[in-house]
């Protein structure tokens, strides 16, 4: 199983709250990349940080990136 960390690419407005670049949950997977588990990012951001990307639309490679840590 790999550990992900998940950063946002970029400041983004969130359901009014402001997300700067740099903002990062960690996961782990079982998968090569993790966008294949985009609920699992989904989950982490709600319980790390208490934000929700998935109604923004922000749960993809063009606003977070990633890498194996």
């Amino acid at each position: 199983m790999a550990t992900f960390e998940i950063k946002t690419k970029r400041k983004m407005n969130v359901q009014g709250e402001y997300v700067d670049a740099g903002l990062s949950v960690q996961i782990s997977s079982m998968f090569s990349n993790p966008f294949d588990d985009v609920d699992k990012i989904h989950k982490a951001f709600i319980r790390v940080h208490g934000i929700d990307l998935k109604p923004e639309g922000y749960l993809s490679m063009g606003y977070l990136e990633y890498k194996s840590i």
